[in-house]
C-alpha cells in the first residue's frame, strides 16, 4: 500500500512539473517579447495571406512613410508608476489645439504600425501621443502584461496631458492588445478631460483570449497549459490573466465607447465584441462590424465605413 501511494504521489508530481515546464515555456514564448522579435525574424507563425494585404496595402505603406518621412514624432518621457521611464513618440498638431489622441498599439507591435490612425488624427487637428507599450519597444522590462499594466501608464500620460495642457479634450483609441488596454484605462480613476474611446478589435479578457488560442490556434488543450502558464506569470510578480479582463474594466466605465471589431477576425474572436458592448456602463456606446475585416484590419478592410463612424461618434464631444 505504502508503495503504491508513493508511486502515485511520484506520478502526480511529475505530473505537476512537466505541466509547469509546459507552463513555463508558453510563458516566456508569448509574454517575452525579444522572442516574438526572433520568432517574427524567422517567420514563425507567419500569415502568408495576411503580410501579402499589409505589403500591398497603400494605405498602410503610405502611413508608414508619412510617419517616418514627414510627422518624424518627437520621443516623450515620464517617469511612470510603474518605477521606471516610459516613452511615447508624439505629433503636435499643426495649429495650437486642445484636442488630443492617445494612439494605443497591440500585441508584439510598435507605435509605427499605428502610423495610419495617428495620420488622421493628425490631419483632423490632434495632437497625437503613442505610447510605448509595456515590454514593447523602448521599455527596459522585455515582458508585456497584455494591458494589465499598461492601463496604468496610459493613465499616467493622461494627467501628463493635463498637467501640460488643463483644457485638453482627450479620446484614446487602441487596436487589440491596445483596445484591452484603452478599455481597461476606462475602468480607472481618470479625469474628466477623457471625453470618449475607440476599442477596436480588444478582447474580454486575457484569460478567455489565451483559452481561444490554446483551443483554436495551436490545438492543445487550455487545461493545463494556460493555468500553470499563469501561475507563472503570478510568481514571477507579472500579472493574473484572470485580472486582465476588460470585461469587468467597462463595468464601471463612465468614457462614451465605441466598440469596433472585423467579422472574419480569428486572432481575437469577432464575438467577444458583443459581451464588451453589454457589460458597458459608459452613457453612450456603439459598436461598429466590419465585413470582410480580419484581425486589427477593419481600417483598411473599409476605410470609408471606418473612418465615418469614428468621425460620427467622437464629434459629439469635440
Amino acid at each position: 500500500m505504502k508503495k503504491s501511494v508513493k508511486a502515485a504521489v511520484g506520478v502526480a508530481a511529475g505530473a505537476t512539473a512537466a505541466a509547469l515546464a509546459v507552463g513555463e515555456i508558453m510563458y516566456h514564448c508569448v509574454l517575452n517579447m525579444d522572442i516574438q522579435l526572433w520568432a517574427a525574424k524567422k517567420g514563425i507563425m507567419r500569415n502568408p495571406e495576411e503580410e501579402k494585404f499589409w505589403a500591398e496595402c497603400e494605405l498602410y505603406q503610405s502611413g508608414i512613410s508619412w510617419y517616418r518621412e514627414e510627422a518624424k514624432p518627437e520621443i516623450l518621457t515620464i517617469y511612470s508608476r510603474l518605477g521606471r521611464d516610459m516613452r511615447a513618440d508624439f505629433i503636435p498638431a499643426d495649429s495650437p489645439s486642445d484636442n488630443w489622441a492617445i494612439v494605443i498599439h497591440g500585441y508584439s507591435a510598435d507605435t509605427a504600425v499605428m502610423s495610419h490612425y495617428a495620420w488622421k488624427y493628425h490631419t483632423l487637428g490632434y495632437n497625437v501621443i503613442l505610447p510605448h507599450m509595456v515590454g514593447h519597444d523602448s521599455d527596459s522590462v522585455r515582458y508585456c502584461s497584455m494591458g494589465y499594466y499598461d492601463k496604468l501608464v496610459i493613465v499616467d500620460w493622461i494627467n501628463y496631458i493635463v498637467n501640460k495642457n488643463p483644457n485638453a479634450k482627450i479620446l484614446m483609441h487602441g487596436v487589440s492588445m491596445g483596445s484591452a488596454t484603452t478599455m481597461l484605462a476606462t475602468g480607472e480613476e481618470i479625469p474628466d478631460n477623457v471625453v470618449c474611446a475607440i476599442a477596436d478589435c480588444g478582447y474580454t479578457s486575457c484569460w478567455d483570449e489565451y483559452e481561444y488560442q490554446a483551443k483554436q490556434m495551436f490545438h492543445i488543450p487550455a487545461f493545463p497549459v494556460v493555468h500553470y502558464a499563469n501561475v507563472v506569470s503570478k510568481r514571477r510578480k507579472n500579472f493574473d490573466f484572470r485580472k486582465c479582463a476588460p470585461i469587468e474594466a467597462v463595468k464601471k466605465s463612465k468614457t462614451p465607447t465605441l466598440f469596433i471589431h472585423g467579422e472574419d477576425d480569428d486572432f481575437v474572436p469577432y464575438h467577444m465584441m458583443q459581451p464588451l458592448y453589454e457589460s458597458c456602463a459608459a452613457p453612450d456606446k456603439q459598436t461598429l462590424s466590419v465585413p470582410g475585416s480580419f484581425h486589427a484590419n477593419a481600417a483598411f478592410a473599409n476605410n470609408e465605413l471606418y473612418w465615418s463612424t469614428v468621425e460620427q461618434f467622437i464629434s459629439k464631444y469635440f
